[in-house]
């Protein structure tokens, strides 16, 4: 099923990290970042470069700093590529697309990024701006781990978890409805046995 979001309320605030062409099966309700280490380039930066120095222009512009962030959507829909992974820059509540992941990485991580929507999840990697001078006009992105604590989970982690949880939770289901069955053909027995006892007494003239 597609679903189309524009907005949604994300952290005490209206949050816009879902575009018009969007993927999401189900609405977002956590972040969940790929820590897998290593520094991804964003490709095609130069048709979003508007957007890219509106994001620029604002992060000078804050005065209390922060973090730019970029989450990754899938774009099953695209019809250019149907393997297609979208970058959109977030700063604070402000979002633009830069761009997109190479072709064959996007091939590779899109299965990823569709499941996570899928579990109601946002995929985030922190993101870094290079260039946007007189000296380097045009400007790159690439993308890196999203910071860490110690209660960070990488979305393998959290894959694991959810499936145990639901082994868990089935295994649990599975003894319950064994345990109403035995209950239900004792109760069933018992009756018999008491059908049982009244024929013979009944057979016996009583």
């Amino acid at each position: 099923m597609d679903a189309r979001y524009d907005r949604f309320p994300f952290q005490d605030g209206e949050f816009p990290p879902l575009g018009e062409k969007a993927y999401a099966p189900v609405v977002p309700v956590q972040a969940m970042g790929f820590t897998d280490g290593e520094e991804w380039e964003v490709v095609g930066e130069s048709r979003y470069l508007d957007r890219i120095l509106r994001i620029k222009a604002l992060m000078e512009a804050d005065e209390e700093g922060g973090t730019l962030f970029a989450q990754l959507i899938a774009e099953p829909l695209n019809e250019f590529d149907r393997h297609a992974v979208r970058v959109d820059l977030v700063w604070g509540y402000e979002r633009e697309t830069c761009g997109y992941l190479p072709r064959e990485q996007a091939y590779r991580l899109q299965p990823l990024v569709v499941q996570a929507a899928d579990d109601g999840l946002l995929v985030f990697r922190q993101a870094a701006l290079y260039g946007g001078t007189p000296e380097r006009p045009n400007i790159g992105v690439w993308l890196s781990p999203p910071p860490t604590s110690e209660d960070s989970r990488d979305y393998s982690d959290f894959r694991a978890e959810r499936d145990a949880d639901n082994r868990d939770r089935f295994a649990a289901a599975e003894r319950a409805a064994a345990t109403a069955r035995e209950h239900e053909a004792a109760k069933l027995a018992e009756q018999d046995a008491v059908a049982e006892k009244r024929s013979i007494w009944k057979r016996l003239g009583f």
